[in-house]
């Protein structure tokens, strides 16, 4: 049995056919920027969370880079995120604005506790991370942005889906931040993201960041790039939309057939699975385990032609980029760091590739105590 990690290809594959017939309507159109396959995939997503505003962008990471943007922060306000969020620190720091990364609780998510030591007369925002699917104390991280009038930026790149007290994640912060890379929980053929907002003066300043801060063709108020999601991998989305809570069911059951399984064959004195909040319910973006052992784990499964990631190897402070971090204080993003490994996982997965990958990781542990 030979296990890819991700669906992208096999997923493109299955809806082949459609994915085509669509591109051409497109094709057919002769809109390939800003056209009615744009303006289909914000209205639905607009209502998929209920939101106030929503737009689309060309990526995840122009998704919270134009965010804080949105924000109107001076050079070396003080951002606040998890140091474990590799590709989310990089936007902050585009924007001149000065991020302070924190550590993470025992399942990669913020530390409600250290963000609140954190805060400084500079702070302007907290972007809480819900990695993996999971979510953490969010809570907890509300009520410290309230009590210090800061803004809560939610980066929700691989938690589409993802609920807290019932509420989609995305809708609880003043902006949320969408990814729609290939292999997120919602992806298309490309990049793309999209922005969710609760202010009607930020989402008009969106309208304008995304193309050239123009309020009418050539009328530009403020110096800006573009950002747009092509025509082409909107009406991507569009399709994939149709049948986004059956694949989302898919993989809740999978993320829990996984762990059947592992405390089946008694794997839990080796290895934990990382867990969201009590008051969530998780859509996992990725099924991560922290284990014994797991670079060898990882050699193990890969000779056993199973596919398998590290997400992330380096907290951000450890990134030769970005050096000038502090390289101590936090202890646990760096334990993690050394354990967590992401076991394939996607809604084309079949339970007899899981009871293949459970038994591998068995006969690993077997083998090796």
């Amino acid at each position: 049995m030979n296990l890819s990690f991700n669906h992208t290809k096999l997923k493109a594959s299955k809806k082949k056919k459609e994915i085509i017939k669509h591109i051409g309507r497109v094709i057919d159109s002769g809109i390939f920027i800003n056209g009615k396959s744009v303006q289909e995939a914000e209205r639905r997503l607009k209502n998929y969370f209920g939101a106030k505003y929503f737009i689309t962008c060309a990526s995840g990471h122009d998704s919270l880079l134009l965010a804080l943007q949105s924000l109107g922060l001076k050079k070396n306000d003080e951002i606040i995120f998890p140091v474990n969020a590799y590709p989310t620190a990089f936007p902050i720091f585009m924007n001149g604005l000065k991020g302070i990364p924190v550590d993470v609780d025992d399942n990669g998510q913020i530390d409600p506790i250290l963000a609140n030591k954190a805060i400084t007369r500079r702070t302007k925002a907290i972007v809480m991370v819900h990695l993996y699917g999971l979510v953490g104390n969010l809570e907890k991280i509300i009520e410290i942005c309230k009590k210090n009038k800061i803004f809560l930026i939610e980066d929700c790149a691989q938690s589409f889906g993802s609920r807290y007290q019932g509420k989609l994640v995305g809708t609880f912060g003043d902006i949320g931040c969408l990814s729609f890379y290939p292999t997120k929980n919602l992806g298309t053929l490309g990049d793309g993201g999209g922005i969710l907002v609760k202010s009607k003066k930020q989402f008009n300043f969106l309208r304008k960041a995304v193309q050239y801060g123009e309020k009418h063709r050539y009328q530009s108020e403020f110096i800006a790039g573009h950002s747009r999601l092509p025509e082409i991998q909107a009406t991507v989305l569009n399709l994939y939309l149709r049948k986004i809570n059956e694949e989302l069911l898919k993989r809740k059951l999978l993320a829990h057939y996984y762990l059947q399984q592992i405390t089946k064959y008694g794997l839990n004195r080796y290895i934990t699975v990382l867990i969201s909040d009590k008051e969530s319910d998780p859509m996992c973006h990725l099924f991560v385990i922290r284990a014994k052992m797991r670079d060898n784990l990882r050699n193990f499964l890969m000779k056993e032609n199973i596919e398998t990631f590290i997400h992330y190897p380096l907290n951000i402070n450890r990134v030769c980029a970005f050096n000038f971090l502090s390289k101590n204080n936090y202890p646990n993003a760096e334990i993690l760091s050394k354990e967590i490994i992401s076991l394939p996982f996607h809604p084309y997965l079949k339970k007899k590739q899981i009871n293949f990958i459970v038994k591998k990781i068995f006969k690993f542990y077997n083998k090796n105590h």
